[in-house]
C-alpha cells in the first residue's frame, strides 16, 4: 500500500508584496505564497499549475507545494546573512570564522568582490573568496533549516550537495539561491527493477543532481504558461530559430559538495613527483559495495545487479553534455556547471580539476555538434562549514530537496525506497520522487503543456531517452574516443512506460 504523510509544520504567510518576487519565510516554507503576496494564479489553455502540477498522474499525491516564480534572494553586500534565516547571527560568525585573518573588515572585503568593476572580466568573481565563502555558507544554512523538523537526519550533513543559481549584473555577483540538495553515500546492492521506481545510486552529488532536474521540471511548467509574467520569472528564455530554451545569460549554475566524488580523483588517481606522468584512468564502478574498474565488473553481474558509474565520471561526462541528462535535452540547451566549490576538501580540489577537465583531452571543437562543448568547470576549495561526524545510523540515508518542496524526502540507500521514516511520502509504493517513473511523469506533463503531444505517444521512457540521439552521440562519443572506456546504459531497466 502506498504511505502519504504529511509535514507536521505550520504554514507560515508571506510578507512579501512584489508579484513573482519569492523569499525563504523565517520558517524555511519556500512554496508557501498568499494572494494578499499579489501572486496571480498561473492558468494554461489545458491545465492550471497548481500545487500538485509537478507531481500529478502516476506520482506523486499531495506534496503541498506551488511552482516557484522567481529563484533569488538579493544579498546585496550589505548584509552576510543568507535567506535571512531564524538563528542568522550564527551565520555571520561562521562566516566570519572561515575569513578570521580579516574578520574586522569582512564586510567591506565582501562588497568590493561582489561588484567587481566593470573592467573586469565578467567572470572573475568566481575565482573570489567571497564567492567561496557564500556557497559554502548558504549551502550550509540551507541543510540547516530544512532540517530544522527534523533533526534526527542532521549527521547526514556530513556527505551533502548542493546546486546554486546565481544571477550576475553588470556590476555585482549579488543573487545567490539554492535550488537543489542532497545527501547519501551509498549505492543500493540489490536485483535491478525493471518498473523504474528504485533509485540506484545515493551518493551526495548524484542525488542533488537529481533533485536540481525536479526544479528544472518545474521551471518548464513557468515558460509553457499562458501567463507572460510566469514566463518571464522562469531561469529558461527562447533562443530564436532554436527549438531547445536556454539559461537567461545573467544566470549561471553553481555546485557545492563537502566531499569529493566517489571515483578516480579520490580513490585511483597518482600524481607526484615520482611519476613523470598520470596513469590512464577508466570508468569506476558502484557494484558488490565496493567502488572497482569497469574492467572488473562481470557481464552476469551488470545483466542482473544494481551497478553505478561513480560520481566522477558523471562529473566527468557533464562538462560535455551537461547535467540536464537524455530527457530534458529535448527542451532546453546543455546546461553546464560553471564552478564546484569543495568544503575542506584541499586535498582533492587539484585532483579533480585534472581528472574532470583533462584527462579526456583538447581538440573537440570541430567534433561537437552545436551548443555542447567541453566546459571547463573552475574547481575551487574554502574551509567546511561546521563540519559534521559520520554516524553509522545515517551510513544509508539519503536526502533530497528542491525549491518548491515543502519537506525533505529520505531515501534508504541500501534499498533504493523511502525510508520509512520520512516526512514526505507522496509517491506510490515507497517510491521516490526523484526515481526514474516519477521523472518520466514529470517530462509528460511538461510535452503535454509544452504542446509536444509526439512524446506522449512513444511506447517507454527508453524510447524517449533514444529520441534525444544528440545528447546520446555525444555521450557515446566523449568516452569511446579516449578509450575511456564504454557508458553501459541500463537498457532493460528503462523498458517501462507511464
Amino acid at each position: 500500500m502506498s504511505k502519504v504523510a504529511h509535514s507536521p509544520r505550520t504554514d507560515a504567510s508571506s510578507n512579501g508584496k512584489s508579484t513573482f518576487l519569492h523569499f525563504d519565510d523565517p520558517e524555511g516554507d519556500d512554496e508557501h505564497v498568499t494572494e494578499e503576496a499579489g501572486t496571480h494564479p498561473m492558468t494554461m489553455t489545458s491545465t492550471p499549475i497548481n500545487a500538485n502540477v509537478v507531481d500529478s498522474d502516476y506520482v506523486f499525491g499531495v506534496e503541498d507545494e506551488v511552482p516557484d516564480e522567481t529563484v533569488f534572494v538579493n544579498l546585496s553586500g550589505e548584509d552576510l546573512t543568507v535567506e535571512q534565516p531564524p538563528d542568522s547571527a550564527a551565520v555571520e560568525v561562521t562566516l566570519c570564522s572561515l575569513c578570521e585573518a580579516n574578520t574586522a573588515d569582512l564586510k567591506d572585503s565582501t562588497e568590493i568582490e561582489a561588484t567587481p568593476s566593470l573592467s573586469a572580466s565578467p567572470h572573475s568573481v568566481w575565482d573570489t573568496d567571497f564567492h567561496k565563502i557564500h556557497m559554502a555558507a548558504i549551502s550550509s544554512d540551507k541543510f540547516d533549516s530544512l532540517l530544522k523538523m527534523c533533526p534526527n537526519f542532521r549527521d547526514c550533513k556530513s556527505h551533502m550537495a548542493a546546486f546554486v543559481l546565481v544571477r550576475v549584473s553588470e556590476t555585482s555577483c549579488n543573487y545567490y539561491q539554492v535550488v537543489a540538495l542532497g545527501t547519501g553515500r551509498s549505492c543500493c546492492t540489490s536485483w535491478l527493477c525493471f518498473n523504474g521506481t528504485m533509485m540506484h545510486d545515493c551518493h551526495a552529488m548524484v542525488i542533488a543532481r537529481r533533485a536540481l532536474l525536479r526544479f528544472l521540471y518545474k521551471q518548464l511548467l513557468l515558460f509553457f504558461d499562458a501567463d507572460p509574467q510566469s514566463k518571464e520569472a522562469c531561469i529558461f528564455e527562447g533562443n530564436a530559430g532554436e527549438p531547445q530554451l536556454r539559461l537567461k545569460a545573467e544566470i549561471s549554475l553553481h555546485l557545492y559538495t563537502n566531499q569529493c566524488p566517489e571515483g578516480a580523483a579520490k580513490d585511483f588517481y597518482m600524481r607526484g613527483s615520482a611519476y613523470s606522468t598520470r596513469y590512464p584512468v577508466k570508468l569506476q564502478y558502484h557494484a558488490k559495495s565496493l567502488l572497482m574498474p569497469a574492467t572488473h565488473l562481470r557481464p552476469s553481474h551488470w545483466a542482473s545487479k544494481v551497478c553505478c558509474i561513480s560520481a566522477t565520471d558523471k562529473l566527468c561526462l557533464w562538462t560535455f553534455v551537461g547535467v540536464q541528462g537524455a530527457l530534458l535535452s529535448h527542451f532546453i540547451q546543455p546546461l553546464y556547471i560553471t564552478s564546484m566549490v569543495l568544503g575542506g576538501q584541499k586535498l582533492y580540489a587539484s585532483r579533480l580539476s585534472d581528472i574532470t577537465n583533462e584527462c579526456l583531452g583538447d581538440g573537440w571543437e570541430d567534433i561537437l555538434p552545436p551548443f555542447y562543448k567541453k566546459y571547463h568547470t573552475r574547481f575551487l576549495c574554502c574551509e567546511e562549514v561546521q563540519p559534521v561526524k559520520v554516524s553509522p545510523q545515517h551510513n544509508v540515508l539519503s536526502l533530497n530537496w528542491c525549491l518548491g518542496d515543502r519537506d525533505i524526502e529520505v531515501v534508504d540507500g541500501s534499498k533504493g525506497f523511502l525510508d520509512h521514516s520520512s516526512p514526505s511520502m507522496s509517491g506510490p509504493d515507497f517510491s521516490s520522487r526523484l526515481c526514474k517513473k516519477a521523472l518520466h511523469s514529470y517530462f509528460c506533463k511538461a510535452a503535454q503543456l509544452g504542446g509536444h503531444d509526439y512524446f506522449l505517444d512513444l511506447p517507454s521512457y527508453h524510447h524517449i531517452k533514444v529520441e534525444a540521439s544528440v545528447y546520446q552521440t555525444v555521450k557515446e562519443l566523449v568516452f569511446l574516443r579516449n578509450h575511456y572506456g564504454p557508458w553501459n546504459s541500463k537498457k532493460l531497466v528503462d523498458f517501462f512506460s507511464a
